[in-house]
């Protein structure tokens, strides 16, 4: 395997609960680094698993250059391609002056609408295309705090979300949870990466159990995971949490196994084992209910994934955004010439 590493794998050495403050542009924090990947994001999420339906909305700020990136994609069941979703409209290239408001209140030629009704405890998601008949109205509210990784320039936290959603006329209501999370102050390069996939899971079973769980594809994840890319396990990690029954817990070993399809490297089955710093350990399977790719950049792509986790007798749902990139895919596309 090559030494290439992406932007956002660096161990997680602690945690710490992020601050208000964090939910607004870090003018500051990116003021002097140099290259134009540096990014700010901002990713929130819902869905309604009881009809297979994911969601996921997306600002991506490139501040030394000037332009945004962002949009909604709301899909059901399992789709080849990001255009057959019933809704995926996300604009490249647009100007940073939609970010005047900082990010209280953000709105985007195409509707999509986010704003900060409370920093770190309360946000609001709007979307509308009539011609579609796509409509989105969903609110978060925090049940976790906002989790600081170690470097100080990324937060996840656990959210409540309810709200309204129409997908191509027919409503549906959204009562459930997601885990949310926001980046800055760090380049995102878009080399090619000649490393095996990544996976960012979270999984709610309720207010008082929520996780999240960064971790690359590793030997003995799965047969695809062999030869060049064969990662020792003890580099796979990224970092991660528990938040259960009101303490915050970092998970400091974990490991997977994998059944990706061959031809579109989905996960469709995930047993995952974490052991979190206070030496519990948790089984968690989970199965794909939801599927939708998306070519976040043109040199990889991210299969957006709800996935339906079991534990300890409990059922929830959560995402697994997994990441490939070219080198994985051609040296594992199946052999038909």
């Amino acid at each position: 395997m090559s030494a290439d590493h992406p932007f956002y794998l660096a161990i997680n050495e602690g945690v710490s609960v992020a601050k208000p403050e964090d939910d607004l542009l870090h003018t500051e924090q990116n003021r002097g680094i140099e290259g134009d990947s540096l990014t700010e994001t901002q990713y929130f999420g819902f869905n309604v698993p009881e009809h297979d339906i994911h969601a996921m909305g997306y600002i991506w700020h490139h501040p030394n250059l000037g332009v945004v990136t962002g949009g909604l994609m709301a899909w059901q069941g399992i789709k080849r391609y990001s255009v057959a979703a019933e809704l995926f409209d996300i604009r490249a290239y647009l100007s940073d002056a939609v970010l005047k408001n900082d990010m209280h209140d953000v709105q985007l030629e195409n509707s999509y609408r986010t704003r900060v009704l409370e920093p770190m405890k309360r946000f609001q998601m709007t979307y509308n295309d009539e011609a579609r008949g796509n409509h989105v109205d969903v609110q978060f509210e925090a049940v976790t705090p906002g989790v600081m990784f170690g470097d100080g320039k990324h937060l996840e936290q656990g959210l409540r979300t309810k709200g309204a959603l129409v997908l191509r006329g027919k409503e549906y209501a959204v009562n459930g949870y997601n885990v949310r999370d926001r980046s800055w102050g760090k380049l995102r390069p878009e080399n090619v990466m000649g490393i095996p996939p990544v996976a960012w899971m979270t999984g709610w079973f309720g207010d008082d159990f929520i996780f999240n769980c960064n971790l690359m594809d590793h030997a003995g994840s799965s047969p695809l995971s062999t030869d060049k890319f064969a990662l020792p396990l003890e580099h796979a990690l990224n970092g991660g949490w528990v938040a259960r029954d009101g303490k915050l817990k970092r998970i400091v070993k974990a490991h997977k196994t994998v059944d990706r399809d061959p031809d579109t490297f989905l996960a469709r089955r995930i047993n995952l084992q974490v052991t979190t710093e206070d030496d519990q350990e948790l089984s968690i399977t989970g199965r794909l209910i939801a599927a939708c790719p998306w070519h976040t950049w043109p040199n990889m792509v991210a299969n957006i994934c709800l996935i339906r986790w079991e534990c300890e007798g409990r059922v929830g749902h959560g995402d697994s955004q997994d990441v490939i990139w070219n080198d994985f895919a051609h040296a594992w596309q199946p052999k038909r010439y």
